[in-house]
């Protein structure tokens, strides 16, 4: 490395390099290739076989997550030209301790998202921002005589935002637990934006594709375009498929739905181009591709540009029960579904039973998030999505069962579920009596980044029949633990319950925590953490040749 490149990454380890816009970003190379962070002595070799693309390495690609592909923010709101209503135009009045559901109903029907009836309209370009100013708006309520089938504000819209004057000035409140809907056997969340559209069969995948590379041949490419968002699909319970999944292990005849069900791959992709019967991805598959496995390509339905900022939800969990309403599921305040490009950033959770959700989802970006108050079941999780990014999460909520433990978190922190596919958790920080949630039905190839927080045992969250736990891939880069189960050993495959296949681990350190060789993939440079800091960082940059001003502006906020 010259003088003049050494330099400049020396001045962006402290942030102070000026970064090019979004605008001007270049075009990605075809197989993930490009310039910016290079070898050298001080980075780890784990990174460094990364970049010679060489035989040892054994990191995936996690740069592609986010908004934008982690190119760019949204926009500033503001700008976007979009219709403002102002809830209190509609009749809500903030701090009356009244329900102003009511008033939010009036604004889903102004802007068409519902109709006279009240059922959802399908509204994919909305064009609207839902503005609450400063004060507190309660949206449920024990007053509000609501069907419980029929609770959550459900929106089937896009290109809308759901704005506050501030996260320390608007809150958006649950006074009382949402009823259980009798039809689930659980409560559902307040404010949903969902498309109701799931994959529908298009044609099949007629060629291999490695891990990492970008196109797939297809049987025809009728109904595909550049821009069309697919999913790269597999779900086949083939007992040879479901061995090779699972070596070096076996199955459990417990994991009823692996077996049964079979192996599910959901990898939602951006078509870039389209020649002959290649499909090329804007971004790289994060699972090889057997043809024989009969892999599809298949529609999908979603809606794009939804974004919450600038306010907080509160709910009312009490003492905490786990697997018990309503602290379990009784304050779920909000939830997306089927959405690309969308965003979370500057919100404020406290005494909710959940945080956010991001189910079937993909290139979703939620940063700058504080959760306080009492402990309820989960913080901030990708649900069977693809890349999503969840940044700077700081869960401080306290456990109330019996003593009060101060900053325990969530009972499931930060984390994945479902078939979710190149999430990366980055720079997010939890208490000292939970971990990172892998909630089972096989997620994979996740990435915890720079991660701070407990690795207590039996907080990683599924039922036997939806283990492993985690798939291939599970990657924890400069994990600083903060609190150890009991012996300081951390088995990542026990017979006894929890279930992970081999992790890809670097840099770990904190609190003395041991691991058994024969369980992971790699455990390199063990109780200390390396160069570069944060492996999605050093990724991105490598890729554009250059770190975003968005991330560099998360960075500065730690």
């Amino acid at each position: 490395m010259n003088i003049r490149k050494t330099i400049y990454f020396l001045l962006l380890s402290i942030g102070t390099v000026a970064c090019q816009s979004g605008n001007s970003d270049p075009e990605p190379p075809e197989e993930g290739g490009g310039g910016g962070t290079e070898e050298n002595a001080t980075t780890c070799k784990a990174w460094n076989d990364f970049v010679a693309k060489n035989e040892q390495n054994v990191l995936l690609d996690f740069s592609y997550a986010g908004y934008d592909h982690g190119k760019s923010a949204p926009a500033d709101v503001w700008t976007l030209g979009y219709k403002k209503y102002d809830i209190t135009d509609y009749g809500a009045i903030p701090n009356d301790g009244k329900s102003d559901r009511d008033a939010f109903l009036k604004v889903l029907k102004a802007i068409g998202a519902i109709s006279t009836t009240g059922a959802s309209v399908h509204t994919p370009n909305a064009r609207a921002l839902i503005y609450f100013p400063e004060g507190e708006f309660t949206l449920y309520d024990s007053s509000d005589e609501v069907d419980p089938a029929k609770f959550s504000l459900s929106m089937r819209t896009g290109n809308i935002v759901l704005k506050g004057a501030g996260r320390d000035k608007t809150k958006i409140v649950m006074t009382d637990p949402s009823p259980i809907n009798p039809a689930v056997g659980y409560a559902h969340v307040l404010l949903e934006f969902r498309h109701w559209t799931g994959f529908g069969s298009l044609t099949t995948v007629t060629s291999d594709a490695k891990k990492g590379s970008f196109s797939v041949q297809v049987a025809s490419t009728a109904g595909l375009s550049a821009g069309q968002w697919v999913c790269l699909y597999l779900r086949n319970n083939d007992a040879n498929l479901i061995a090779n999944e699972l070596q070096p292990y076996k199955a459990k005849s417990t994991m009823t739905n692996l077996i049964s069900v079979g192996v599910q791959v959901e990898d939602i992709h951006q078509i870039k181009s389209i020649k002959d019967n290649i499909v090329t991805f804007a971004e790289p598959i994060m699972h090889e591709v057997d043809k024989q496995w009969k892999w599809e390509v298949r529609t999908y339905g979603y809606y794009e540009n939804i974004g919450i900022e600038d306010l907080s939800f509160k709910g009312n969990v009490g003492k905490y029960t786990h697997l018990g309403w309503p602290s379990d599921s009784g304050y779920v305040p909000i939830s997306i579904m089927r959405t690309v490009n969308s965003w979370m950033r500057r919100v404020d959770f406290e005494s909710v039973s959940e945080a956010f959700t991001i189910t079937l989802s993909a290139n979703v970006s939620v940063y700058d998030i504080n959760i306080t108050g009492n402990r309820g079941h989960s913080a901030v999780r990708s649900f069977g999505s693809s890349r999503v990014f969840i940044g700077n999460v700081f869960d401080k909520a306290n456990y109330i069962n019996g003593n009060t433990i101060e900053n325990a978190g969530q009972h499931h922190a930060t984390g994945v579920s479902r078939p979710s596919m190149g999430t990366v958790i980055w720079n997010c920080e939890w208490g000292t009596e939970t971990n990172f949630e892998s909630h089972g039905t096989q997620p994979r190839a996740s990435l915890f980044d720079a991660c701070k927080g407990g690795f207590l045992r039996s907080h990683q969250g599924g039922d036997y029949s939806a283990l492993p736990n985690h798939m291939q891939d599970l990657t924890l880069w400069n994990f600083n633990a903060t609190n150890s189960p009991s012996g300081g050993n951390f088995k990542w495959w026990d017979d006894g319950g929890f279930l992970f296949m081999p992790p890809i681990i670097v840099g770990f350190h904190g609190v003395p925590i041991s691991f058994e060789q024969a369980q992971v993939q790699l455990d390199a440079d063990h109780g200390k953490s390396v160069e570069p800091l944060s492996l999605y960082t050093a990724q991105l940059n490598h890729r554009l040749g250059y770190i975003p001003a968005w991330l560099l502006a998360l960075k500065s906020q730690r």
